[in-house]
């Protein structure tokens, strides 16, 4: 497998997965079979360039980012991860805070 073809089943993955789509259901909307999906989604077949465009369509994204190689996962360090989460728990703190200062006031007066 070539690295258009992983990026294009790690796209194609993504999309159908943030469009809430399984399988089943896009293999309806591009009027293939499942298994025809599935095997696109494994590596064994590679689609048509109809099917590209009719994928992309149903995805409701332009075919081009089917091939993007921006999708790639980013792993954070777990020393990224805790600076993360003390900024947000930090600035959820501060929300919290000014919130209930704001209620108190509105109480008192």
């Amino acid at each position: 497998m070539n690295e258009n073809q992983a990026n294009f089943i790690q796209n194609m993955k993504y999309y159908r997965r943030r469009a809430s789509l399984s399988q089943a259901q896009l293999a309806e909307y591009c009027d293939v079979s499942n298994g025809t999906i599935g095997n696109i989604e494994c590596g064994v077949t590679k689609p048509s360039f109809d099917l590209i465009f009719a994928i992309a369509k149903a995805l409701s994204i332009n075919a081009a980012d089917l091939f993007k190689d921006s999708l790639k996962e980013t792993k954070l360090s777990s020393s990224q991860v805790e600076i993360v989460s003390e900024t947000v728990n930090s600035a959820v703190n501060e929300a919290v805070t000014k919130a209930l200062k704001d209620l108190r006031f509105r109480i008192e007066h």
